[in-house]
């Protein structure tokens, strides 16, 4: 089965009028594009092109994975997905007190983990994970010359106190994010610390007074190259930037916010599923597979990820096709042939959804992305 499909457009405030357009070649866009959904997720499914079937009526199922173009102007929120036990803990606990799925307090949408891998199509900068102990021991040091509060942490940081006990000074200190721009001036004579000053003040332009401004000093700040990657497991606490990119995950809806959002904010319960330890190195060491295919190795069953690029003299023949597969298009044009001798020709922005072949070829001169999964 190999079906041409048509995402689903999401219009948030965080998205672009132009990231999308600029980058495929299409149309401009008169609202901000933020997301285009592929997949059979019942808040974005994807149909059949032309037709304009609902996919999941002609695979007849749910698909495990979802791959989204994520188009980002300014930040999302700092947020954090749940394991699968907190998440069907947490699905079963708000059915039973009967919280409407359509209620913007609901935190668990469904049972599902949400494990995800954001895959840089321009420069993409995001936060990811904790930072080590010593950076940030460096830049609340140096913030610490002019604002005592920070001395303080940097202090509590040297005598062995825990990152959420810094997480829980910082996201309920709102007299802080307040006098942050006054208190602690616009030149700082170590980089890091200018980096992170200059990350706060960005984000509290976006967002005045948002004590996540804080927080996001914490967390690593990383600058993806196009086809750079970073993987988000459970527990990660992280945000996007700004930038376009390829994003692959469980088909799940469960996010918990701590800042950086109009929507529903929920501290306490974020603190119990959010992941402390110090994370090194947020990205994705892409494995070469072969000439033109690449790898992006995640540390789940939900889905695979794999960058194909095929010219006249790389033929990519002949891929496993273990159970059901996503074919993106991001440059030139790409044929997509099935063992079941089906074919579909595809140029940038297009999708088709395989199944029930063994193998599929890659031929033809451009960039597709194989996402693999159930």
């Amino acid at each position: 089965m190999l079906i041409r499909i048509q995402g689903q457009v999401k219009n948030y405030d965080w998205g672009s009028k132009d990231l999308i357009p600029n980058y495929f070649g299409t149309s401009e866009s008169t609202e901000k594009i933020a997301e285009i959904w592929f997949g059979t997720h019942s808040l974005g499914e994807s149909v059949s092109e032309p037709g304009g079937v609902p996919l999941s009526k002609l695979i007849d199922k749910r698909l495990g994975f979802l791959v989204k173009l994520l188009a980002a102007s300014k930040s999302l929120s700092i947020q954090v997905h749940p394991n699968t036990i907190q998440a069907q803990q947490g699905f079963e606990r708000e059915h039973k007190l009967r919280i409407s799925l359509d209620d913007p307090t609901r935190l668990y949408k469904d049972s599902s983990h949400k494990p995800e891998a954001l895959i840089a199509l321009t420069e993409f900068h995001a936060l990811c994970g904790f930072r080590p102990r010593a950076e940030l021991s460096q830049v609340f040091s140096a913030f610490g010359k002019t604002e005592s509060e920070f001395l303080d942490l940097a202090q509590h940081l040297s005598s062995g106190k825990s990152l959420d006990q810094i997480f829980k000074s910082l996201i309920g200190n709102t007299s802080l994010a307040a006098r942050f721009l006054e208190s602690v001036p616009v030149a700082q004579s170590d980089p890091l610390a200018q980096r992170g000053r200059d990350l706060v003040a960005n984000l509290l332009e976006q967002y005045p007074g948002d004590n996540g401004s804080l927080v996001a000093l914490m967390l690593n700040q990383v600058e993806l190259s196009p086809g750079e990657a970073i993987f988000l497991p459970a527990g990660n606490i992280h945000a996007y930037l700004s930038g376009l990119g390829l994003e692959v995950m469980a088909a799940s809806d469960n996010v918990l916010r701590c800042g950086l959002t109009p929507k529903h904010i929920d501290v306490a319960e974020l603190l119990k599923i959010a992941d402390f330890q110090e994370l090194e190195n947020p990205k994705i060491a892409p494995k070469k597979l072969a000439e033109g295919l690449v790898e992006y190795p995640v540390e789940v069953d939900d889905f695979r990820v794999y960058m194909a690029e095929v010219s006249g003299k790389n033929i990519l023949a002949d891929i496993d096709l273990p159970s059901a597969a996503m074919v993106v298009c991001t440059a030139g044009e790409v044929a997509v042939s099935t063992s079941l001798d089906e074919r579909e020709v595809l140029t940038k922005k297009q999708v088709v959804y395989v199944s029930g072949a063994k193998k599929i070829s890659l031929s033809g001169s451009g960039t597709v992305f194989l996402v693999l999964g159930n």
